[in-house]
């Protein structure tokens, strides 16, 4: 039997949890994780604990090449949260939860690319602390409607790849769709860059829209979503991150990384 097949028919939680903890001592890597955080990375790979342990590895290996990720806080990312990043009251039909990204009127001045990378990597660790999360997923909605030649000329080979290496090896959270809104010309541009760091599962869940909101409510429930995309919320200045994850309850369990 390969060790592919002893992992998934290891189907108890707590089976699970020991086969990786396992895995972890001959791996060498030296940190007291909860069983909770080695949860979100069985479950970001279906209950595949070799997999998993992959995927782990990415992780330890991102923190020593990229410290600043093991340096997360509330307060670090304060001010992109509050003005670019949100998360919807309401799951959507299949139980996926919703993160917003506007993009609009991104000032580089104020906020730099570093700022929101960092910002949606905090976000995504609060996000795989909700159990409903890890096993559904999320949907991610990215506004972009002012990026303009300035922006784009913040994504560098360095930062491409270090974004597409988080949402796609990286770090233990699944993409159910990722939808592009009010892209401008421009976006062309970005995408291009992009697309070869992108795995074929990826780009099969990339979509594009416009201003043709209808389309997007083809994907996602209307009623999970703000006025500001023809949905049946309020618009997304009731929507702030902080409103639905209040920062006394923000997670802590990737604090073993730092």
């Amino acid at each position: 039997m390969n060790n592919n097949a002893k992992s998934r028919i290891l189907f108890n939680d707590n089976e699970l949890i020991s086969y990786f903890r396992v895995l972890i001592k001959e791996s060498n890597i030296d940190l007291s994780m909860s069983d909770e955080l080695l949860m979100c990375f069985i479950h970001a790979r279906k209950g595949d604990v070799h997999r998993a342990m992959k995927l782990l590895n990415n992780y330890v290996r991102m923190t020593k090449q990229y410290p600043k990720l093991a340096q997360l806080c509330p307060l670090r990312v304060k001010h992109v949260l509050d003005s670019h990043f949100f998360a919807s009251p309401h799951r959507e039909q299949n139980g996926c939860r919703i993160l917003l990204i506007n993009l609009r009127k991104w000032d580089l001045r104020i906020c730099s690319l570093e700022d929101i990378f960092l910002a949606l990597v905090f976000c995504f660790q609060r996000l795989v602390s909700e159990l409903e999360t890890q096993t559904n997923g999320i949907v991610l909605i990215l506004d972009v409607k002012d990026l303009s030649l300035n922006h784009v000329r913040q994504f560098t080979p360095y930062w491409v790849k270090i974004i597409a290496d988080i949402a796609q090896d990286v770090f233990p959270i699944r993409f159910q769709g990722i939808h592009v809104v009010n892209e401008p010309r421009i976006m062309k541009v970005l995408v291009a860059i992009f697309w070869p760091f992108l795995s074929n599962k990826i780009r099969s869940r990339l979509f594009f829209h416009g201003q043709c909101f209808a389309t997007v409510h083809h994907h996602v429930d209307p009623a999970c979503l703000p006025n500001d995309y023809n949905g049946c919320m309020k618009s997304m200045d009731t929507m702030r991150f902080s409103s639905i994850f209040f920062e006394s309850e923000y997670s802590k369990i990737f604090d073993c990384f730092n």
